[in-house]
């Protein structure tokens, strides 16, 4: 199983790519994202997790 934070830097490195192209998202936290994956990937080791859902990439529309 890829690690959130693996998976949280491969989308980073695809929304960078873009640069120049029309965003779909207005605005990235990339430093709160990836220490949200680490946590995450923290308590998957520890074996224990917030839930089904916890070290997913989710967007937020506003």
């Amino acid at each position: 199983m890829q690690s959130a934070r693996d998976s949280l830097e491969a989308i980073l490195s695809r929304l960078a790519a873009r640069v120049g192209d029309e965003s779909v998202f207005v605005k990235l936290y990339p430093e709160a994202a990836r220490a949200a994956a680490d946590a995450a990937d923290a308590r998957r080791k520890a074996g224990v997790t917030l839930g089904p859902l916890d070290g997913a990439i989710v967007s937020i529309k506003d």
